[in-house]
């Protein structure tokens, strides 16, 4: 299984606002919300990612060429991940992890991962997929690891 996580094209924010859908559909059912009037969830601030003036990055994964997720990293100190989705299909196959860990490689330095309190399957991948030791804070919002990528991690083939 050959896995590929590029830089999303302009052209391609379509598929990564189409993909965000699905992930929206199923994280409301941690945070409750609600579809907007023309059926859907929407995404506020995804045009941002393709702006110069903003430091964020917006992935598509591929798995042998075929959609397999996205992803939105907020470069910074520190990173945090605006979004990461892959989809049901590829889950629990390793598709996930080496993404995670393909953009921490590319993003070496201080991250903070957040979970919404309640997803617990959130919770076990990342302990998985940080490749590093990392501290962790749980609160009634959710968990949060804060941990340091150095620049000469590989990312996971």
């Amino acid at each position: 299984m050959d896995v590929d996580v590029a830089s999303a094209a302009e052209a391609e924010k379509p598929v990564v606002r189409r993909l965000l859908e699905l992930n929206a559909h199923e994280f409301s059912a941690f945070d409750g919300r609600d579809l907007g009037p023309h059926g859907e969830y929407g995404y506020r601030y995804l045009d941002h990612y393709w702006l110069d003036t903003e430091d964020r990055h917006p992935f598509l994964v591929r798995v042998d060429g075929a959609l397999a997720g996205c992803a939105l990293v907020r470069a910074g100190s520190p990173h945090r991940f605006g979004e990461f989705f892959v989809v049901r299909k590829y889950r629990r196959s390793g598709v996930g992890t080496t993404a995670a860990r393909h953009l921490f490689a590319r993003f070496p330095g201080k991250w903070i991962v957040e979970v919404v309190a309640g997803n617990d399957a959130a919770i076990s991948f990342w302990r998985r997929a940080i490749p590093v030791a990392f501290g962790e804070v749980v609160t009634d919002a959710g968990t949060e690891q804060r941990f340091t990528v150095p620049p000469h991690v590989p990312p996971a083939r």
